[in-house]
Protein backbone atom coordinates (compact mmCIF):
# COMPACT_ATOMS: atom_id res chain seq x y z
CA UNK A 1 0.00 0.00 0.00
CA UNK A 2 3.01 2.46 0.41
CA UNK A 3 4.16 2.11 -2.72
CA UNK A 4 0.94 2.92 -4.42
CA UNK A 5 0.46 5.88 -1.74
CA UNK A 6 3.63 7.21 -2.57
CA UNK A 7 3.18 6.61 -6.87
CA UNK A 8 -0.38 8.41 -6.55
CA UNK A 9 1.31 11.64 -4.36
CA UNK A 10 3.83 12.02 -6.55
CA UNK A 11 1.96 11.38 -9.94
CA UNK A 12 -0.82 13.87 -8.66
CA UNK A 13 2.71 16.56 -7.69
CA UNK A 14 3.95 15.78 -11.56
CA UNK A 15 0.36 16.12 -12.90
CA UNK A 16 0.01 20.03 -11.50
CA UNK A 17 3.52 20.61 -12.12
CA UNK A 18 2.61 19.53 -16.24
CA UNK A 19 -0.99 22.17 -16.23
CA UNK A 20 1.78 24.87 -14.62
CA UNK A 21 4.09 24.39 -17.26
CA UNK A 22 1.28 24.02 -19.81
CA UNK A 23 -0.49 27.27 -18.89
CA UNK A 24 2.75 29.19 -19.36
CA UNK A 25 3.54 27.83 -22.63
CA UNK A 26 -0.33 27.96 -23.74
CA UNK A 27 -1.15 31.61 -22.26
CA UNK A 28 2.18 33.47 -22.34
CA UNK A 29 5.08 31.83 -24.79
CA UNK A 30 3.27 30.66 -27.59
CA UNK A 31 0.38 33.78 -27.67
CA UNK A 32 3.75 36.13 -27.52
CA UNK A 33 5.76 34.35 -30.12
CA UNK A 34 3.59 32.94 -32.28
CA UNK A 35 1.23 33.78 -35.00
CA UNK A 36 -2.52 32.76 -34.45
CA UNK A 37 -2.29 30.64 -37.26
CA UNK A 38 1.24 29.20 -36.18
CA UNK A 39 -0.63 28.09 -32.70
CA UNK A 40 -3.33 26.87 -34.40
CA UNK A 41 -0.97 24.36 -36.69
CA UNK A 42 1.49 23.88 -33.33
CA UNK A 43 -1.91 22.11 -31.70
CA UNK A 44 -3.33 20.77 -34.96
CA UNK A 45 -0.37 18.46 -35.41
CA UNK A 46 -0.28 17.07 -31.96
CA UNK A 47 -4.14 16.43 -31.32
CA UNK A 48 -4.56 14.99 -34.57
CA UNK A 49 -2.07 12.71 -33.98
CA UNK A 50 -3.92 12.07 -30.59
CA UNK A 51 -6.63 11.08 -32.54
CA UNK A 52 -5.22 8.41 -34.46
CA UNK A 53 -2.82 6.93 -31.68
CA UNK A 54 -5.89 5.21 -29.95
CA UNK A 55 -7.00 3.27 -33.20
CA UNK A 56 -3.09 2.60 -34.30
CA UNK A 57 -2.25 0.77 -30.80
CA UNK A 58 -5.50 -1.52 -31.38
CA UNK A 59 -6.19 -1.43 -27.20
CA UNK A 60 -3.58 -3.08 -26.68
CA UNK A 61 -1.80 -1.41 -23.64
CA UNK A 62 -5.39 -1.38 -21.88
CA UNK A 63 -5.41 -5.10 -22.59
CA UNK A 64 -1.78 -5.50 -20.81
CA UNK A 65 -3.06 -3.76 -17.70
CA UNK A 66 -6.08 -6.57 -17.54
CA UNK A 67 -4.70 -9.47 -18.38
CA UNK A 68 -1.07 -8.89 -16.80
CA UNK A 69 -2.02 -10.63 -13.46
CA UNK A 70 -3.30 -13.99 -15.46
CA UNK A 71 0.39 -15.01 -16.35
CA UNK A 72 3.43 -15.97 -14.48
CA UNK A 73 6.23 -13.11 -13.74
CA UNK A 74 8.36 -14.84 -16.28
CA UNK A 75 5.57 -15.09 -19.38
CA UNK A 76 5.11 -11.67 -18.87
CA UNK A 77 7.87 -9.93 -21.15
CA UNK A 78 6.18 -12.75 -24.24
CA UNK A 79 3.29 -11.86 -23.35
CA UNK A 80 4.00 -8.11 -23.62
CA UNK A 81 6.46 -8.63 -26.70
CA UNK A 82 3.07 -9.92 -28.08
CA UNK A 83 1.38 -7.29 -27.93
CA UNK A 84 3.99 -4.88 -29.35
CA UNK A 85 3.83 -6.80 -32.36
CA UNK A 86 0.27 -6.18 -32.53
CA UNK A 87 1.16 -2.37 -31.88
CA UNK A 88 3.78 -2.16 -34.98
CA UNK A 89 1.21 -3.85 -37.02
CA UNK A 90 -1.41 -1.50 -36.10
CA UNK A 91 0.68 1.18 -36.57
CA UNK A 92 1.57 -0.04 -40.11
CA UNK A 93 -1.99 -0.39 -40.58
CA UNK A 94 -2.88 2.53 -40.43
CA UNK A 95 0.33 4.44 -41.96
CA UNK A 96 -0.65 2.28 -44.91
CA UNK A 97 -4.33 3.44 -44.69
CA UNK A 98 -3.03 6.74 -44.13
CA UNK A 99 -0.45 6.61 -47.37
CA UNK A 100 -3.39 5.21 -49.60
CA UNK A 101 -5.65 8.17 -48.85
CA UNK A 102 -3.18 10.96 -48.75
CA UNK A 103 -4.96 12.59 -51.66
CA UNK A 104 -7.85 12.86 -49.95
CA UNK A 105 -6.23 14.06 -46.71
CA UNK A 106 -4.38 17.07 -48.52
CA UNK A 107 -7.50 17.88 -50.49
CA UNK A 108 -9.26 18.65 -47.11
CA UNK A 109 -6.80 21.07 -46.04
CA UNK A 110 -5.88 22.72 -48.70
CA UNK A 111 -8.55 25.50 -49.07
CA UNK A 112 -8.35 26.62 -45.12
CA UNK A 113 -4.76 25.14 -44.18
CA UNK A 114 -2.60 24.19 -47.04
CA UNK A 115 0.76 25.01 -44.81
CA UNK A 116 -0.47 21.30 -42.66
CA UNK A 117 -0.19 19.39 -45.44
CA UNK A 118 3.94 19.88 -45.37
CA UNK A 119 3.71 18.68 -41.73
CA UNK A 120 1.36 15.07 -42.29
CA UNK A 121 4.36 13.21 -41.96
CA UNK A 122 5.61 14.66 -38.49
CA UNK A 123 1.60 13.79 -37.38
CA UNK A 124 2.93 10.48 -38.25
CA UNK A 125 5.92 10.43 -35.97
CA UNK A 126 3.70 11.22 -33.23
CA UNK A 127 0.89 8.67 -33.94
CA UNK A 128 3.75 5.94 -34.08
CA UNK A 129 5.31 7.48 -31.20
CA UNK A 130 2.43 7.90 -28.56
CA UNK A 131 0.98 4.90 -29.43
CA UNK A 132 4.07 2.75 -28.21
CA UNK A 133 4.86 5.59 -25.84
CA UNK A 134 1.09 4.33 -24.09
CA UNK A 135 2.27 0.80 -24.72
CA UNK A 136 5.11 0.49 -22.25
CA UNK A 137 3.01 3.32 -19.99
CA UNK A 138 0.69 0.55 -19.62
CA UNK A 139 4.03 -1.92 -18.74
CA UNK A 140 4.95 0.64 -16.32
CA UNK A 141 0.98 0.67 -14.64
CA UNK A 142 1.43 -2.93 -14.58
CA UNK A 143 4.22 -2.84 -12.32
CA UNK A 144 3.37 -0.07 -10.11
CA UNK A 145 5.89 2.17 -11.23
CA UNK A 146 4.58 5.11 -12.84
CA UNK A 147 6.34 8.10 -11.34
CA UNK A 148 9.11 8.60 -14.66
CA UNK A 149 6.09 8.08 -17.52
CA UNK A 150 4.19 10.27 -15.83
CA UNK A 151 6.71 12.76 -15.55
CA UNK A 152 7.81 12.17 -19.28
CA UNK A 153 4.29 12.48 -20.02
CA UNK A 154 3.04 15.23 -17.88
CA UNK A 155 6.50 17.75 -17.87
CA UNK A 156 8.89 16.33 -20.41
CA UNK A 157 6.87 16.59 -23.06
CA UNK A 158 5.39 19.90 -22.28
CA UNK A 159 8.82 21.39 -21.23
CA UNK A 160 9.81 20.20 -25.34
CA UNK A 161 7.32 22.03 -26.55
CA UNK A 162 8.10 25.23 -24.77
CA UNK A 163 11.57 25.23 -25.27
CA UNK A 164 10.92 24.85 -29.21
CA UNK A 165 9.34 27.90 -29.17
CA UNK A 166 11.63 29.39 -27.44
CA UNK A 167 14.37 28.33 -29.67
CA UNK A 168 12.26 29.44 -32.50
CA UNK A 169 12.18 33.05 -31.08
CA UNK A 170 16.04 33.30 -30.40
CA UNK A 171 16.40 31.91 -34.42
CA UNK A 172 18.04 28.76 -33.41
CA UNK A 173 15.92 27.71 -36.10
CA UNK A 174 12.92 28.52 -38.06
CA UNK A 175 9.16 27.57 -37.93
CA UNK A 176 9.78 24.28 -39.75
CA UNK A 177 12.84 22.89 -37.61
CA UNK A 178 10.11 23.96 -34.57
CA UNK A 179 7.48 21.54 -36.07
CA UNK A 180 10.22 18.42 -36.52
CA UNK A 181 11.24 19.48 -33.06
CA UNK A 182 7.42 18.02 -32.42
CA UNK A 183 8.14 14.67 -33.66
CA UNK A 184 11.78 14.21 -31.65
CA UNK A 185 9.96 15.46 -28.95
CA UNK A 186 7.58 12.57 -28.97
CA UNK A 187 10.09 10.04 -29.95
CA UNK A 188 12.66 10.78 -27.16
CA UNK A 189 9.65 10.90 -24.65
CA UNK A 190 8.88 7.09 -25.49
CA UNK A 191 12.63 5.74 -26.56
CA UNK A 192 13.68 7.36 -22.78
CA UNK A 193 10.41 5.18 -21.32
CA UNK A 194 12.01 1.97 -22.84
CA UNK A 195 15.48 2.41 -21.78
CA UNK A 196 14.39 3.38 -18.11
CA UNK A 197 11.96 0.37 -18.23
CA UNK A 198 15.19 -1.65 -19.47
CA UNK A 199 18.01 0.16 -17.18
CA UNK A 200 16.19 0.13 -13.99
CA UNK A 201 13.54 -2.48 -13.94
CA UNK A 202 15.10 -5.61 -16.22
CA UNK A 203 12.41 -5.36 -18.71
CA UNK A 204 13.45 -7.49 -21.87
CA UNK A 205 11.87 -8.51 -24.94
CA UNK A 206 10.83 -11.92 -25.58
CA UNK A 207 9.16 -12.83 -28.21
CA UNK A 208 8.46 -16.87 -28.00
CA UNK A 209 4.50 -16.77 -27.97
CA UNK A 210 3.81 -20.66 -27.38
CA UNK A 211 1.60 -19.61 -24.45
CA UNK A 212 -0.60 -17.44 -26.73
CA UNK A 213 -3.49 -20.24 -27.25
CA UNK A 214 -6.67 -19.45 -29.26
CA UNK A 215 -8.86 -18.78 -26.22
CA UNK A 216 -6.65 -16.14 -25.29
CA UNK A 217 -6.59 -14.50 -29.00
CA UNK A 218 -10.39 -13.95 -29.10
CA UNK A 219 -10.08 -12.34 -25.34
CA UNK A 220 -7.65 -9.88 -26.53
CA UNK A 221 -9.33 -9.33 -29.93
CA UNK A 222 -12.49 -8.93 -27.98
CA UNK A 223 -10.79 -6.78 -25.10
CA UNK A 224 -9.14 -5.17 -27.21
CA UNK A 225 -11.88 -4.03 -29.83
CA UNK A 226 -13.84 -2.42 -26.70
CA UNK A 227 -10.51 -0.68 -25.62
CA UNK A 228 -9.55 0.69 -28.72
CA UNK A 229 -13.02 2.15 -29.18
CA UNK A 230 -13.56 3.86 -25.89
CA UNK A 231 -10.39 5.14 -26.00
CA UNK A 232 -10.60 6.71 -29.81
CA UNK A 233 -14.12 7.61 -29.24
CA UNK A 234 -12.56 9.53 -26.14
CA UNK A 235 -10.07 11.09 -28.50
CA UNK A 236 -12.25 12.24 -30.80
CA UNK A 237 -14.51 14.53 -28.28
CA UNK A 238 -11.12 15.71 -26.91
CA UNK A 239 -10.16 16.32 -30.40
CA UNK A 240 -12.11 16.44 -33.37
CA UNK A 241 -13.13 20.01 -32.85
CA UNK A 242 -9.28 21.47 -33.44
CA UNK A 243 -9.30 20.05 -36.74
CA UNK A 244 -12.71 20.60 -37.88
CA UNK A 245 -12.27 24.31 -36.57
CA UNK A 246 -9.18 24.46 -38.89
CA UNK A 247 -10.50 22.69 -42.08
CA UNK A 248 -13.64 25.05 -41.93
CA UNK A 249 -11.93 28.44 -40.10
CA UNK A 250 -8.31 27.91 -40.77
CA UNK A 251 -5.31 27.60 -38.47
CA UNK A 252 -5.71 31.17 -37.10
CA UNK A 253 -9.11 30.49 -35.96
CA UNK A 254 -7.94 26.87 -34.54
CA UNK A 255 -5.09 29.32 -32.49
CA UNK A 256 -7.86 31.03 -30.86
CA UNK A 257 -10.30 28.60 -29.97
CA UNK A 258 -7.45 26.10 -28.63
CA UNK A 259 -6.09 28.63 -26.30
CA UNK A 260 -9.43 29.62 -24.81
CA UNK A 261 -10.38 25.60 -24.33
CA UNK A 262 -7.12 25.28 -22.69
CA UNK A 263 -8.26 28.39 -20.29
CA UNK A 264 -11.40 26.39 -19.01
CA UNK A 265 -9.85 22.96 -18.99
CA UNK A 266 -8.71 23.33 -15.39
CA UNK A 267 -12.24 23.21 -14.16
CA UNK A 268 -11.90 19.26 -14.91
CA UNK A 269 -8.34 18.40 -13.23
CA UNK A 270 -9.46 17.76 -10.04
CA UNK A 271 -11.91 15.36 -11.13
CA UNK A 272 -9.43 13.35 -13.10
CA UNK A 273 -7.27 12.54 -9.85
CA UNK A 274 -10.24 11.70 -7.72
CA UNK A 275 -11.21 9.51 -10.04
CA UNK A 276 -8.33 7.68 -9.82
CA UNK A 277 -8.17 7.21 -6.30
CA UNK A 278 -12.17 6.38 -6.39
CA UNK A 279 -11.99 4.02 -9.12
CA UNK A 280 -10.67 1.02 -7.22
CA UNK A 281 -12.71 2.10 -4.02
CA UNK A 282 -15.90 1.26 -6.77
CA UNK A 283 -14.28 -1.75 -8.05
CA UNK A 284 -14.48 -3.21 -4.62
CA UNK A 285 -17.91 -2.09 -3.24
CA UNK A 286 -19.39 -3.84 -6.43
CA UNK A 287 -17.49 -6.88 -5.96
CA UNK A 288 -19.20 -7.25 -2.38
CA UNK A 289 -22.67 -5.82 -4.16
CA UNK A 290 -22.58 -2.97 -1.35
CA UNK A 291 -24.91 -0.07 -3.50
CA UNK A 292 -25.30 1.75 -0.03
CA UNK A 293 -21.34 2.73 -0.27
CA UNK A 294 -21.53 2.94 -3.88
CA UNK A 295 -24.80 5.67 -3.29
CA UNK A 296 -22.45 7.24 -0.58
CA UNK A 297 -19.62 8.01 -2.73
CA UNK A 298 -21.28 8.93 -5.51
CA UNK A 299 -23.40 11.59 -3.52
CA UNK A 300 -20.05 12.84 -1.15
CA UNK A 301 -17.66 12.88 -4.85
CA UNK A 302 -20.82 14.90 -6.56
CA UNK A 303 -21.05 17.53 -3.50
CA UNK A 304 -17.32 17.79 -3.20
CA UNK A 305 -16.32 18.04 -7.05
CA UNK A 306 -19.71 20.81 -7.13
CA UNK A 307 -17.81 22.72 -4.60
CA UNK A 308 -14.00 22.78 -6.06
CA UNK A 309 -15.45 22.90 -9.59
CA UNK A 310 -17.62 26.37 -8.79
CA UNK A 311 -14.88 27.67 -7.25
CA UNK A 312 -12.68 27.08 -10.64
CA UNK A 313 -15.49 28.30 -12.56
CA UNK A 314 -16.02 31.52 -10.72
CA UNK A 315 -12.56 32.16 -10.67
CA UNK A 316 -11.77 32.01 -14.48
CA UNK A 317 -15.37 33.48 -15.78
CA UNK A 318 -15.20 37.00 -13.31
CA UNK A 319 -11.21 36.91 -14.46
CA UNK A 320 -11.11 36.40 -18.13
CA UNK A 321 -11.55 40.34 -18.98
CA UNK A 322 -8.90 41.28 -17.02
CA UNK A 323 -6.57 37.34 -18.52
CA UNK A 324 -7.32 39.13 -21.74
CA UNK A 325 -6.51 42.48 -20.94
CA UNK A 326 -3.25 40.73 -19.29
CA UNK A 327 -2.10 37.94 -22.03
CA UNK A 328 -0.14 38.56 -25.51
CA UNK A 329 -2.91 39.54 -28.53
CA UNK A 330 -5.52 39.02 -25.64
CA UNK A 331 -7.43 41.36 -27.60
CA UNK A 332 -7.52 38.78 -30.29
CA UNK A 333 -8.63 36.21 -27.97
CA UNK A 334 -11.55 38.11 -26.86
CA UNK A 335 -13.74 36.70 -29.23
CA UNK A 336 -13.21 33.30 -27.16
CA UNK A 337 -14.88 34.71 -24.58
CA UNK A 338 -17.93 32.17 -25.16
CA UNK A 339 -15.61 29.63 -25.85
CA UNK A 340 -13.97 30.04 -21.91
CA UNK A 341 -17.74 30.11 -20.94
CA UNK A 342 -19.31 27.22 -22.54
CA UNK A 343 -15.92 25.08 -21.62
CA UNK A 344 -16.07 26.27 -17.90
CA UNK A 345 -20.08 25.16 -17.64
CA UNK A 346 -19.72 22.16 -19.48
CA UNK A 347 -16.80 21.24 -17.36
CA UNK A 348 -18.38 22.02 -13.90
CA UNK A 349 -21.94 19.96 -15.14
CA UNK A 350 -18.92 17.27 -15.40
CA UNK A 351 -17.71 17.74 -11.73
CA UNK A 352 -21.25 17.77 -10.61
CA UNK A 353 -22.55 14.54 -12.31
CA UNK A 354 -19.65 12.81 -10.07
CA UNK A 355 -18.50 9.56 -10.68
CA UNK A 356 -21.00 8.09 -12.94
CA UNK A 357 -18.96 6.84 -15.64
CA UNK A 358 -16.83 5.21 -13.18
CA UNK A 359 -19.65 3.45 -11.65
CA UNK A 360 -20.74 2.20 -14.96
CA UNK A 361 -17.06 1.43 -15.81
CA UNK A 362 -16.97 -1.10 -12.54
CA UNK A 363 -20.12 -2.67 -12.88
CA UNK A 364 -21.56 -5.44 -15.09
CA UNK A 365 -22.95 -3.34 -17.83
CA UNK A 366 -19.55 -1.56 -18.90
CA UNK A 367 -19.61 -1.88 -22.08
CA UNK A 368 -22.56 0.72 -22.12
CA UNK A 369 -19.85 3.46 -21.33
CA UNK A 370 -18.76 2.60 -25.19
CA UNK A 371 -22.26 3.61 -26.35
CA UNK A 372 -22.70 6.79 -24.64
CA UNK A 373 -18.73 7.60 -25.40
CA UNK A 374 -19.52 6.92 -29.23
CA UNK A 375 -22.74 8.78 -29.67
CA UNK A 376 -21.41 11.69 -28.07
CA UNK A 377 -18.85 11.44 -30.49
CA UNK A 378 -21.12 11.07 -33.62
CA UNK A 379 -22.69 13.89 -32.09
CA UNK A 380 -20.21 16.41 -31.68
CA UNK A 381 -18.47 15.74 -35.11
CA UNK A 382 -21.64 15.77 -36.79
CA UNK A 383 -23.02 19.14 -35.18
CA UNK A 384 -19.39 20.80 -35.63
CA UNK A 385 -20.48 20.01 -39.62
CA UNK A 386 -23.07 22.30 -39.56
CA UNK A 387 -22.66 24.60 -36.97
CA UNK A 388 -19.16 25.88 -36.89
CA UNK A 389 -20.39 27.00 -40.72
CA UNK A 390 -22.88 29.06 -39.62
CA UNK A 391 -21.51 30.56 -35.91
CA UNK A 392 -18.01 29.87 -36.36
CA UNK A 393 -16.19 29.58 -33.17
CA UNK A 394 -19.26 29.82 -31.14
CA UNK A 395 -20.81 27.33 -33.23
CA UNK A 396 -17.89 24.83 -31.74
CA UNK A 397 -19.01 25.81 -28.27
CA UNK A 398 -22.50 25.22 -28.93
CA UNK A 399 -21.40 21.67 -30.34
CA UNK A 400 -19.07 20.76 -27.39
CA UNK A 401 -21.54 21.96 -24.83
CA UNK A 402 -24.52 19.78 -26.43
CA UNK A 403 -22.83 17.02 -27.06
CA UNK A 404 -21.37 16.39 -23.26
CA UNK A 405 -24.66 17.43 -22.26
CA UNK A 406 -26.45 14.74 -23.97
CA UNK A 407 -23.70 12.18 -22.61
CA UNK A 408 -23.88 13.31 -18.84
CA UNK A 409 -27.23 12.82 -18.73
CA UNK A 410 -27.95 9.56 -20.29
CA UNK A 411 -25.22 8.13 -17.69
CA UNK A 412 -27.15 10.09 -14.84
CA UNK A 413 -30.76 8.20 -16.76
CA UNK A 414 -28.64 4.97 -17.05
CA UNK A 415 -27.41 4.79 -13.18
CA UNK A 416 -30.46 5.99 -11.17
CA UNK A 417 -32.50 3.60 -13.95
CA UNK A 418 -30.33 0.08 -13.80
CA UNK A 419 -28.65 0.85 -9.78
CA UNK A 420 -31.52 3.47 -8.37
CA UNK A 421 -29.08 6.08 -7.16
CA UNK A 422 -27.86 9.67 -8.32
CA UNK A 423 -25.77 12.14 -6.77
CA UNK A 424 -27.75 15.10 -6.07
CA UNK A 425 -28.35 16.28 -2.38
CA UNK A 426 -29.48 19.17 -1.09
CA UNK A 427 -26.71 20.79 -0.20
CA UNK A 428 -26.93 21.43 -3.94
CA UNK A 429 -29.02 24.11 -4.31
CA UNK A 430 -27.54 26.21 -1.59
CA UNK A 431 -24.51 25.87 -3.46
CA UNK A 432 -26.06 26.97 -6.49
CA UNK A 433 -27.25 30.43 -4.63
CA UNK A 434 -23.88 31.03 -2.74
CA UNK A 435 -22.07 30.25 -6.38
CA UNK A 436 -24.32 32.88 -8.26
CA UNK A 437 -24.49 35.53 -5.61
CA UNK A 438 -20.26 35.50 -5.35
CA UNK A 439 -20.34 35.37 -9.60
CA UNK A 440 -22.13 38.46 -9.54
CA UNK A 441 -20.45 39.90 -6.63
CA UNK A 442 -17.16 39.42 -8.18
CA UNK A 443 -18.14 40.25 -11.67
CA UNK A 444 -18.85 43.57 -10.11
CA UNK A 445 -16.30 44.16 -8.23
CA UNK A 446 -14.23 46.40 -10.79
CA UNK A 447 -10.78 48.62 -8.63
CA UNK A 448 -9.39 50.86 -10.55
CA UNK A 449 -6.28 48.75 -10.83
CA UNK A 450 -3.70 47.01 -13.50
CA UNK A 451 -5.47 43.57 -14.53
CA UNK A 452 -2.64 41.22 -12.53
CA UNK A 453 -3.37 43.36 -9.58
CA UNK A 454 -7.02 43.12 -10.17
CA UNK A 455 -6.99 39.31 -10.04
CA UNK A 456 -4.68 38.51 -7.39
CA UNK A 457 -7.04 40.49 -5.42
CA UNK A 458 -10.24 39.52 -6.83
CA UNK A 459 -9.19 35.86 -6.27
CA UNK A 460 -8.26 35.92 -2.87
CA UNK A 461 -11.85 37.83 -1.43
CA UNK A 462 -14.03 35.42 -3.97
CA UNK A 463 -12.21 32.88 -2.50
CA UNK A 464 -11.92 33.33 1.30
CA UNK A 465 -15.87 34.79 0.95
CA UNK A 466 -16.35 31.56 -0.70
CA UNK A 467 -15.09 29.54 1.70
CA UNK A 468 -16.41 30.95 4.71
CA UNK A 469 -20.13 30.67 3.25
CA UNK A 470 -19.21 26.71 2.33
CA UNK A 471 -18.49 26.26 5.85
CA UNK A 472 -21.12 28.32 7.36
CA UNK A 473 -23.88 26.49 5.88
CA UNK A 474 -22.46 23.09 6.10
CA UNK A 475 -22.44 22.32 2.14
CA UNK A 476 -19.91 19.44 2.86
CA UNK A 477 -18.79 17.64 5.61
CA UNK A 478 -15.41 16.56 4.09
CA UNK A 479 -14.99 19.79 3.12
CA UNK A 480 -15.63 21.06 6.77
CA UNK A 481 -13.18 18.74 8.09
CA UNK A 482 -10.47 19.43 5.84
CA UNK A 483 -11.03 23.27 6.88
CA UNK A 484 -10.89 22.07 10.27
CA UNK A 485 -7.85 20.46 10.16
CA UNK A 486 -6.15 23.10 8.30
CA UNK A 487 -6.81 25.57 11.28
CA UNK A 488 -6.27 23.08 13.60
CA UNK A 489 -2.71 21.59 12.37
CA UNK A 490 -1.03 24.88 10.75
CA UNK A 491 -3.01 27.94 12.57
CA UNK A 492 -3.29 26.08 15.92
CA UNK A 493 -6.94 26.90 15.91
CA UNK A 494 -9.71 24.95 17.15
CA UNK A 495 -13.24 25.78 15.09
CA UNK A 496 -16.46 25.11 16.28
CA UNK A 497 -17.63 21.75 15.52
Amino acid sequence: MGVVIKQSFWGTVISYIGVIVGYVNTLYVRVEYLDLGQIGLFTLITSNAMMVSPVSSLGMGSSFVKYFPSFEKGSNNQFFSFLFLITLGGNALVLFVCYLFKDAITLRYLVNAPSYVDYLSITAIIIVSNSFFDLFFSYSRSIKKVIFPSFLRDIFLRLGALLLVIGFTMDWWDFDGAVIGLGVNYSLAFLSLIAQLMIKHGFRFDFQFVFISKEWGLKLFRFGSYSMLLAGSFALINNATYDQVTTILGPEMNGIFTTCFFIAMIVEMPRRNMSKVVGPILSEEFEKQNMDEVSRLYKRGSITMSIIGMLLFIGIITNLQDLFDFIPKGSEFQMGFWIVTGVCATKLMLMISSFGGEIINFSHLYRYNLFFQVLAAIMLVSMNHFLIRTYGLNGAVISYFTAITVHIVMKLLFVKYHFGIHPFVRSHIPLLVIGTVITLGAYLFQPALNPVLKIAIRSILTTLVFVFLIYKFRISADINKIIHSTFERFLKINLPK
